[in-house]
């Protein structure tokens, strides 16, 4: 195939030709020789049929959090005959960016020689990603001919939710069952605080035995401890258009998504089950569980959770009732836009579920994507009275936050305390 280069220099070759033709100047058609004659001598330094190359491509990880990186190594093999030039163009899919190096490159290789180079990548959004596409262009020393070579080599990365420090974040289910955990339950049971003193029993555990108050009352008494146990929590994420706000890298869903992730994580590490409900065109569930294996089955419902359905919000109450325990605390993600959710979560703890909300603030990221202007300052004070409203109607049923995501998921749940009582 002729380069851009070689099509141009035939280009100027017939030009000369013909206006020598049409000015009868034997000059002009002199001119057009030594380009015919470098363009016909080219034809043969470059044989497409003739370019055997391997290509090989590594990453460093298969499954990072978002806004870290990933390094990526291409190695090129030659098979066949001497190339001359070699451009390399690894093509990457949308909403990476290209930190150091470059994903393209030029090369001369003899044969049997291969030669590597590499790249790093940030990894900024949520999601699963391939690089698949790899453009090889042999070319000659002039670069008048060329052959393009294409390999579809799939390589699959994923990119999980950060996790944000959950330092000071303190929520946890507040009705626990008799699993052991890190929730003081007021009972007797395995713990570490102390709570009260008993008669000593046979068999009771020398450790166990208060010395002290022992001599004092003049008979064995044995030390009790505050039995800390675990509950269960439920994750629902609204994820529907209609609760999405904002540009897709800082849109409410994607928050949401980091935040249910930063939570799993911390009520699992307390040895808590967890469990989900993520609600888009389809309902998608994750019945509770201890441990890190629930913790990755999380993540893996999570990492393809995008902004999609109109389903109503009804349908996670009947959801809920139906197969998660009454015991359950129930954590809802949604920025409240449809005011329908106030029925369902209105039910639900009418029903005895523990019931926190968390609410990115919608009004903070569509001023985001909007400039400075009186009537964007008078459309906020309105939306945020009715958001207000809301909130105030919420709060007679269920805890809830007002979430600006500006601000860390830590700060803005601090103080939501699982044994306080609801209000």
């Amino acid at each position: 195939m002729r380069s851009s280069k070689g099509f141009w220099l035939a280009v100027a070759a017939i030009m000369c030709i013909l206006a020598g033709l049409f000015l009868a100047s034997g000059t002009l058609v002199a001119l057009s020789l030594p380009l015919v004659v470098y363009l016909g001598i080219s034809a043969f330094l470059l044989d497409e049929n003739e370019a055997a190359l391997e290509v090989e491509r590594s990453i460093s990880d298969t499954r990072v959090m978002a806004d870290d990186t990933v390094e990526v190594k291409v190695t090129v093999r030659n098979k066949g005959p001497n190339v001359e030039l070699l451009e390399v163009e690894d093509c990457l899919p949308e909403y990476l960016e290209l930190k150091e190096g470059t994903n393209c490159a030029l090369m001369s290789l003899d044969a049997g020689e291969e030669q590597s180079f590499s790249y790093t990548l940030k990894c900024n959004l949520r999601g699963r990603y391939k690089l698949d596409r790899m453009e090889l262009t042999a070319m000659d020393t002039g670069r008048l001919h060329q052959a393009l070579i294409v390999f579809n080599q799939c390589s699959e990365f994923s990119v999980v939710a950060r996790i944000e420090p959950t330092k000071g974040l303190n929520i946890a289910p507040r009705k626990t069952r008799n699993w052991v955990g890190q929730i003081k339950s007021k009972r007797v049971g395995i713990g570490t605080e102390f709570f009260g003193l008993r008669d000593y029993v046979t068999g009771d555990e020398l450790r166990k035995i208060n010395w002290k108050a022992s001599a004092r009352r003049d008979i064995l008494l044995t030390n009790e401890f505050e039995a800390e146990c675990s509950g269960d929590a439920t994750l629902i994420l609204d994820a529907r258009l209609e609760a999405n706000v904002g540009p897709i890298q800082n849109c409410a869903v994607e928050h949401g998504v980091r935040a249910a992730s930063t939570m799993a994580s911390k009520i699992l590490k307390d040895k808590n089950r967890v469990g989900l409900i993520v609600l888009r065109d389809i309902i998608d569930e994750v019945y509770p569980a201890f441990g890190k294996r629930q913790f990755y089955k999380l993540s893996e419902h999570l990492l393809d959770v995008k902004p999609l359905g109109l389903l109503p919000f009804e349908n996670v109450g009947w959801m809920v009732t139906s197969y998660f325990p009454l015991e359950s605390q129930i954590i809802v993600i949604s920025t409240l836009i449809d005011r329908e959710i106030v029925i369902t979560i209105g039910d639900l703890c009418a029903r005895g579920y523990d019931v926190v909300v968390l609410s990115p603030s919608p009004i903070r990221l569509e001023s985001q994507m909007l400039g400075d202007s009186r009537g964007k300052t008078v459309s906020a004070r309105i939306l945020g009275f009715e958001r207000d409203n809301l909130i105030n109607e919420l709060g007679r049923y269920a805890r809830i936050v007002d979430w600006n995501t500006d601000d860390p998921l830590a700060k803005a749940l601090k103080g939501v305390d699982a044994s306080r009582s609801r209000r």
